[in-house]
């Protein structure tokens, strides 16, 4: 994780998390394996190739986060957060709660948890310094946001 080499003036923490790589081999391996064989049970319960390959799409959609890349940058602004081409920004504003997690550091809009926390949440992956990335939110977010 390093500091934002953006432009002048504009301090912020920006990284890449690749889980994939990250993680040790086997857990991936076992992973891989899961999916291959969840795809082909379906394929071979069905009798269908085509049934087998849509539930393999659907499962490495839902795990594209563990399979690809995501960059992170926060700045003064807020979160950005850019996934296969895909790019979400939230404002500070947004984000009451601040919660340290085993992946990272999540950013909730409620002040408690609440059951909507994984739907309006915000997880950033941060492996290599969780402290670094909690830190430079709780100083946007606020201290009552511990």
């Amino acid at each position: 994780m390093a500091p934002d080499p953006g432009s002048p003036g504009v301090a912020g923490l920006r990284w890449t998390a690749h889980p994939l790589r990250e993680e040790p081999w086997p857990k991936s391996a076992l992973l891989g394996g899961v999916v291959a064989a969840v795809s082909a049970g379906v394929a071979f319960s069905f009798e269908g190739l085509a049934y087998g390959l849509f539930s393999l799409g659907v499962l490495c959609s839902s795990l594209s986060s563990y399979f690809c890349p995501t960059h992170y940058l926060l700045d003064e602004q807020g979160v950005q957060i850019r996934h296969l081409g895909r790019s979400r920004q939230r404002p500070w504003r947004q984000f009451c709660r601040i919660d340290r997690c085993r992946e990272g550091v999540f950013l909730s809009p409620f002040a408690r948890p609440s059951r909507l926390d994984p739907f309006r949440g915000c997880l950033l992956r941060a492996p290599r310094d969780p402290e670094a990335v909690r830190h430079f939110a709780q100083s946007h977010v606020g201290p009552a946001a511990l």
